[in-house]
């Protein structure tokens, strides 16, 4: 509290010293109020001081922007109350409401965040369905045409056009946090090393790198593509701010994350983390430009010369695998981003990629495919009746339990999307497997697996063929798993 008399400060008490971030009372005592007052709020002020002065009257409650002894501007509540202190003067008691402030903004932000993530989760989701049929089809036109046939260019351009659209699909996925990946314990420093070989070249020869690693880093949990997503984005982005020659200095350290540390980073939790720190001398950006920066679709370059999709895809790798991470920039003085990864506790070690040739896997078995798109239905169908597989094929829940109910004869594998209306796919397999324990499963989805397990559809341990998927990839995830 604090009190005014003709304008000034004529008591301070401890708290408010603190408040004001005054070396002494001393060093407001006898100074103008309105000195501490945000020029915005001086009218306000003055309002409330001739309520409190002239009408005696207690000015309520308010939220005002005061300026501290150093020139940080933080916001207050604060109430007056005209009292006698040797003559007429104000009693003023403020309360900094900065912190809350900071967090409301988070939590405004992260609430936004997730509203765009799941549209963009959403229309992610059908264009898989819809990408699906056009690399199957393309695919089995490929199949039929030799190298000379005057389509073949054609048919390539179109599968290569999809190819680059399921990227795309695949990083708004990411930025909704609904791309399927696999974590691995990871040396954050030799991972970094590996992939800063392949970036050179995209990073140019007119950028000085830096490489600082720190020493005993401890390891993170990460899928390691998702770690190669992340350097791309930042460095192709640090890349196109720096007009001719520059800097990138990309260093990582240990730290452990007070409670007060995590106040000023959006979604960090106290504890250890593994700081990953990317900084460029670049052109910065103006501060309703950094608001925006992990937005989707949102770029300030040309048509045609971005996405929008970097930073977003950043943003939603990060909290993806339970991270955290600031962007700190300023018109100027370049950009810097720190990604904070949770601290792993088990060894670190190099995954084993799973990958399938150019051919369709045969068998023999029989597989009930479950597809409520028609036309992912079909291409699913065909390809395994290609391979030589026994398939009954149903365009929902409904027709497929009509179809076992007929059938006599073994179930081998259950293929079915995920989400359908009426009954999901999860709700199907428990059904079938009712009655047909030995039936193995395999679902198709648009969404990840660890997202459709979060939300208690399936199992961690399920087996789920993301969407779009080759043909080879079909095949290939359907023989492994008959085959286990």
């Amino acid at each position: 509290m604090y009190i005014v008399r003709d304008g000034r400060f004529v008591y301070l008490n401890p708290a408010a010293v603190r408040l004001f971030g005054a070396p002494s009372a001393e060093a407001l005592l006898g100074t103008d109020v309105l000195d501490r007052v945000h020029p915005d709020h001086h009218a306000l002020a003055l309002e409330r001081r001739k309520r409190v002065l002239e009408e005696q009257q207690i000015a309520p409650l308010v939220e005002m922007r005061f300026v501290a002894f150093d020139g940080r501007i933080f916001e207050v509540e604060v109430q007056a109350t005209p009292i006698d202190f040797g003559g007429p003067a104000t009693y003023a008691a403020a309360r900094d409401i900065t912190p809350r402030r900071l967090l409301e903004e988070h939590v405004r932000q992260a609430q936004k965040m997730e509203a765009v993530g799941r549209l963009a989760g959403g229309v992610a989701h059908d264009f898989n369905n819809t990408l699906a049929i056009i690399l199957g089809h393309a695919e089995f036109a490929l199949r039929e045409t030799d190298e000379s046939h005057p389509l073949r260019s054609d048919l390539q351009a179109i599968q290569r056009a999809a190819q680059h659209s399921a990227a795309l699909t695949r990083q708004l996925l990411t930025y909704a946090r609904r791309q399927a990946f696999t974590p691995q314990a990871l040396d954050l420093n030799q991972s970094v090393t590996d992939a800063l070989r392949m970036l050179r070249p995209l990073i140019g020869e007119n950028i000085t790198l830096s490489w600082e690693p720190a020493a005993l880093l401890w390891p993170v949990t990460l899928d390691p593509s998702q770690l190669d997503q992340i350097l791309t984005n930042v460095c192709a982005n640090a890349r196109d701010a720096i007009a001719g020659v520059g800097t990138l200095k990309i260093t990582t350290a240990n730290r452990t994350l007070s409670a007060a540390d995590c106040q000023a980073i959006p979604g960090a939790v106290p504890g250890d983390h593994v700081a990953l720190r990317i900084r460029d001398s670049g052109h910065g950006m103006a501060p309703e430009v950094l608001a925006k920066a992990f937005e989707p679709f949102f770029t300030t370059k040309g048509v045609g010369e971005g996405t929008g999709f970097g930073l977003a895809t950043v943003h939603g790798i990060v909290h993806q695998n339970r991270g955290a991470l600031t962007i700190e920039s300023a018109p100027g003085a370049g950009t810097c981003l720190t990604i904070y990864f949770p601290r792993q506790t088990g060894s670190p070690h190099r995954p084993t990629p799973v990958s399938f040739a150019n051919t369709l896997v045969s068998g023999s078995e029989t597989i009930l495919v479950v597809e409520d798109e028609p036309e992912v239905l079909r291409v699913a169908e065909r390809a395994l009746r290609a391979s030589g597989y026994r398939v009954l094929a149903a365009a929902g829940p409904a027709e497929a339990l009509e179809l076992t109910a007929a059938f006599a004869e073994r179930i081998d594998l259950l293929l079915s999307d995920v989400m359908m209306p009426g009954m999901s796919g999860p709700d199907l397999a428990r059904t079938l497997l009712a009655t047909r324990p030995e039936t193995r499963l395999l679902f198709m989805s648009g969404f990840s697996a660890d997202l459709i397990a979060q939300e208690g559809r399936l199992p961690t341990e399920t087996n789920v063929l993301a969407k779009p998927f080759t043909l080879a990839e079909l095949t290939g995830r359907v023989r492994s798993v008959l085959d286990t």
